[in-house]
């Protein structure tokens, strides 16, 4: 019988995580767990460099470790018919990971069971574990590109990396010169709840925004805004500030990522909330538009109008 798990859908990774059976990780204990026993399309898989390989008489077979977040699962691999939704018409066998432990900070405390990895192959342990490419290599979808809408509070809904050249970092309108001539990668990252960047980097970011942490000045703070093809896709304070009782404090964390891969910006919640975002895996292509929600006081085309601008030259 099909065995049914909520998940992340995480845009920074490209992997499949599910806690097992066998964890007796408080954090697995907690949530639904994937049994290969009840399954008919489940395969071991011995080996992640070689997908044919049996496990042998001794039961020698690859043990996978990852840090996740601030999160660590050590799991074995698996080979497993993944669909989306309860119809069965978007399946594609896949490998994913059974996890074995998961540490109990973040994943005990976290509402869904697993992980869906939506980045490219190049972050998948190997092509077989991006679920995306099997299904686009089962030819099931009508074309091969996703969409990405975060909700906010009172929508009423259940709540490689993708990834575009920054021109600049831009706050009232002024650009901030921290990207220099050849830009800035900026990750799209469904799984991240803040906006990450250099420390040198949010160091200068905040000093800018200046928001006080008694939030006395919250209704006048600037707009915070990333310079995409030219135009400027900015955040209000409601959007890049989270009031925790009476203390205020920009979702902004330090991410130093070493060469080849860094530096980069990851912009997660509070940047995908504001922007509905479109991937096009064929033409590696990015889309951004105004994401409407239940909660707006203003007509979309206003809001639109204000947080959408033209980057000025320097």
């Amino acid at each position: 019988p099909p065995q049914e798990f909520s998940v992340a859908f995480d845009t920074g990774s490209g992997n499949i995580i599910l806690p097992s059976k066998q964890c007796v990780s408080l954090a697995c204990m907690s949530h639904q767990t994937y049994n290969s026993q009840l399954s008919g399309s489940a395969r071991d898989l011995a080996r992640v460099d070689d997908l044919k390989a049996d496990i042998g008489p001794s039961g020698t077979r690859d043990t996978v470790r990852m840090a996740i977040g601030s999160g660590k699962v050590t799991g074995h691999l698996m080979s497993e018919r993944v669909c989306l939704g309860p119809e069965e018409n978007l399946c594609a066998q896949t490998g994913i990971i059974e996890a074995l432990q998961m540490s109990d900070e973040p994943f005990g405390l976290l509402p869904y069971d697993g992980i869906l990895g939506l980045g490219m192959p190049g972050v998948s342990l190997r092509k077989h574990f991006n679920f995306l490419g099997n299904l686009a290599g089962a030819g099931v979808l009508e074309t091969d590109r996703f969409a990405v809408w975060l909700a906010m509070d009172g929508d009423g809904e259940e709540m490689g990396m993708w990834d575009l050249l920054a021109e600049d970092v831009v706050i009232d309108d002024s650009r901030m010169n921290l990207c220099g001539d050849s830009g800035c990668w900026a990750a799209f990252d469904t799984g991240t709840s803040v906006i990450g960047a250099p420390s040198a980097m949010v160091k200068a970011i905040e000093g800018r925004l200046g928001v006080k942490e008694d939030c006395s000045n919250l209704k006048s703070l600037p707009t915070l805004g990333f310079a995409f093809g030219g135009m400027v896709f900015n955040l209000d304070a409601s959007d890049y500030v989270v009031r925790s009782e009476d203390k205020c404090f920009p979702m902004m964390m330090a991410i130093d990522v070493p060469p080849p891969k860094g530096p980069m910006i990851s912009l997660g919640a509070p940047f995908l909330r504001r922007y509905y975002t479109v991937y096009d895996r064929p033409t590696l292509k990015m889309g951004l538009a105004l994401a409407k929600h239940k909660v707006d006081k203003q007509p979309s085309e206003q809001v639109s109008a204000r947080l959408i601008r033209r980057l000025t030259p320097n």
